[in-house]
């Protein structure tokens, strides 16, 4: 399961990587980052017998409103570019790592890969499974919210986006 933290750290980094070429301001990218979490707000909703978790606002409709925006607004076209980026992001992670509605209402199946390298007595198995279903594969109940290796990942993200942003600097001066 993609955590809040994976959801947050992995699209802040790479538009604070790219922030320059795009020409972003880097307050902004991370002032907007509540964005890379919000179609989780849907885990508030429904019950037991209707869980609606990775069904509201889990699919491709919850990026059209911004997108419109981004096409049609004569200024500050990056700020909804940015929340596009974050409100994609989201549901990429999520396609992989259990599943999401990808087109609710309209289609009520959930579409979902899976990509992993397995390490098995003969060597390396490379995993790829993909497909739609009528369940979301993994919901994530019983994992923790922010596990070690989330804060693992997040931490050479971090150091990889120093080392960037260094570089960078110092090819500017």
């Amino acid at each position: 399961m993609s955590s809040p933290l994976d959801h947050i750290i992995i699209p802040v980094a790479i538009l604070l990587l790219f922030s320059k070429k795009l020409k972003l301001n880097q307050r902004e990218v991370i002032a907007l980052s509540f964005f890379a979490v919000l179609p989780d707000i849907d885990s508030i909703f429904g019950s037991n017998s209707i869980p609606l978790h990775r069904v509201l606002f889990h699919n491709i409709f919850i990026v059209i409103i911004p997108l419109l925006f981004f096409m049609f607004a004569k200024s500050k076209r990056e700020v909804f570019g940015i929340i596009c980026f974050y409100l994609t992001s989201h549901l990429i992670l999520d396609l992989f790592t259990g599943g999401i509605f990808l087109f609710y209402p309209v289609y009520n199946n959930v579409f979902y890969a899976q990509v992993e390298l397995l390490l098995s007595h003969s060597g390396l198995m490379p995993v790829l499974e993909y497909g739609i279903s009528n369940k979301i594969m993994n919901d994530g109940i019983g994992e923790p919210a922010i596990s070690s290796e989330n804060v693992a990942f997040a931490i050479l993200l971090i150091i990889c986006a120093a080392i960037s942003a260094i570089v960078i600097h110092r090819k500017t001066e």
